[in-house]
């Protein structure tokens, strides 16, 4: 006889701002007296905050479903079923990957097991959970169609430049209609987003919410159709209309409502006119421009003042539109007071750099030779690992042997319980962690001398190019006076290898006779 303890692992979320974390916290306790009274041992606790269960997109559900598949776990324990789901398709899916995987569903308030009866109970709260998700949806949408109707906000933060009065229309708030309309007077002046950014910026001008201005608030604030008195109600939703027709969604409210003179006019029309017209242009425009911008180092490049990452950032100044691409760091500059680099000047430095380091039979050779030291190294302290765990694995199982000859003579407590449920908490970790440990084979340099001919006929400008050239860098840390970069000689092996190599700014353009002098 031996003592078999079921491992559970505890999923649980809340969906909506109706619904707060203490939810969750309430799930969570209630989930862990039910393991305790059916003796089983939690290994793991998966919670999605804010996620509707009429979507799969759940971080955290995702993840239980992929360590299903890890033997940490033989049952997912949810406070009711439609945590794990509303949508039956879903639910079935799901559900067949974790009996795929030898994992089981329970529910602390609903009795579930393999009888037809239950089977037919868990279909039926199926169809009533998800029933009750798109009611509910049909209901609140219905209501907000309702309140558009007659021209009163439907929620959330109202547009910049307005407040709402008792009967929650909108009416003019006038120190922040000001910001409005030099946006929509400088944009149609030619100014361009950094310009008008900077210019309410310096003078002291808030966003709606109190914070500095943005790209994306303009974007929004520069398409808002309120701004000249026609009030818009479900012009975003509206875009997805024919899927969410497919979807057999209630059509009725697909439509977008839009009502002239139905809030007050803080923009003149033919202004309004005149911006779009120019917006579209721009959109064209731009388009054009970085469909065929290359970025090499995307994803590789941080800031070293703030540690955000870099990106990609062109514009064309001045009368004969001289082209400029640069990394950028993404913090807003009035935050973040680091410059930018050259991209064109970096991305062939980084490949000559790799060129030098790494794309040479010399070069490579040496990574070998460091690589097959480290596994060495490795190797032996694995042996010394390995011995550590393998013994306190087996010791366990002889403690658990004892507890199960003492079962065996009649002797059960609480304590006796207790104890083989540490000891098989610890014996899943010990399991794991031996199930992570492996030995490293030498590398040969034949088995990696591929990656020279590799660099030299893969086409450069295409995503196979950067993706090759990306496996080689660890980072590049941007200072405002230097740049240092990590060159991974790892071979995808350890990131414990690695070169670092440091840059002055102006050392990087002179490489390239630059007239900018940093």
């Amino acid at each position: 006889m031996s003592i078999v303890i079921q491992r559970a692992a505890l999923y649980a979320r809340f969906s909506s701002d109706n619904q707060r974390t203490e939810s969750i916290d309430a799930q969570v306790r209630a989930m862990k007296k039910y393991c305790q009274q059916q003796h089983w041992q939690i290994v793991a606790t998966y919670t999605d905050e804010a996620k509707s269960a009429t979507t799969d997109n759940r971080p955290q559900f995702q993840q239980m479903i992929a360590d299903s598949s890890k033997g940490i776990f033989d049952i997912v324990l949810v406070h009711k079923l439609d945590r794990f789901s509303r949508n039956r398709y879903d639910s079935a899916i799901y559900k067949s990957k974790l009996k795929k995987n030898h994992v089981s569903i329970a529910s602390v308030l609903e009795r579930i097991d393999d009888s037809p009866e239950s089977v037919m109970m868990e279909a039926m709260l199926e169809g009533m959970a998800e029933y009750y998700s798109k009611n509910l949806s049909r209901e609140v949408m219905k209501g907000m169609n309702e309140t558009a109707l007659q021209c009163k906000h439907t929620g959330g933060c109202c547009p910049l430049g307005y407040t709402l009065d008792s009967k929650k229309h909108l009416k003019i708030e006038p120190h922040k209609a000001e910001s409005v309309r030099i946006i929509f007077e400088m944009f149609d002046s030619g100014y361009g987003y950094s310009d008008i950014i900077n210019f309410l910026n310096n003078n002291g001008y808030k966003t709606k919410k109190g914070s500095i201005f943005r790209k994306n608030s303009l974007y929004e604030i520069l398409g808002n159709e309120k701004y000249v008195g026609t009030f818009v109600f479900n012009k975003a939703s509206s875009k997805n209309v024919n899927s969410r027709r497919n979807n057999h969604s209630y059509k009725d409210y697909d439509d977008i409502i839009r009502i002239e003179n139905g809030c007050p006019q803080i923009v003149d029309k033919e202004l309004f006119k005149r911006v779009q017209q120019r917006r579209e242009a721009n959109k064209r425009t731009a388009g054009r421009y970085h469909s065929k911008e290359f970025y090499l180092l995307t994803g590789k490049i941080f800031c070293g003042i703030c540690g955000k990452r870099m990106i990609g950032n062109l514009r064309f100044s001045g009368r004969n539109k001289t082209r400029l691409a640069t990394y950028r760091c993404n913090t807003h500059r009035s935050e973040c007071k680091n410059k930018e680099v050259n991209k064109d000047y970096l991305d062939v430095y980084i490949s000559d750099l790799l060129e030098q380091k790494v794309f040479n039979s010399k070069a490579l050779r040496k990574i070998v030779a460091d690589l097959n030291k480290y596994i060495c190294k490795y190797n032996q302290q694995y042996n010394e690992n390995f011995s550590v765990v393998k013994n306190e694995l087996e010791d366990i199982n002889q403690n658990l042997e004892n507890i199960t000859k003492a079962i065996e003579k009649g002797i059960l407590t609480d304590s006796i319980i207790e104890r083989a449920e540490q000891l098989e908490q610890r014996k899943t970790e010990l399991e794991v962690e031996l199930n992570s440990l492996h030995l490293l084979d030498k590398v040969e340099y034949q088995d990696v001398s591929h990656i020279l001919l590799d660099y030299k006929n893969l086409p450069r400008q295409t995503e196979e190019y950067r993706s090759f050239i990306q496996q080689y860098i660890k980072k590049i840390t941007v200072f405002p006076y230097h740049l240092e970069i990590q060159i991974d000689t790892g071979l995808c092996i350890t990131d414990d290898l690695f070169q670092t190599v440091i840059i002055k700014r102006g050392e990087l353009y002179d490489m390239f006779e630059s007239k900018v002098k940093e």
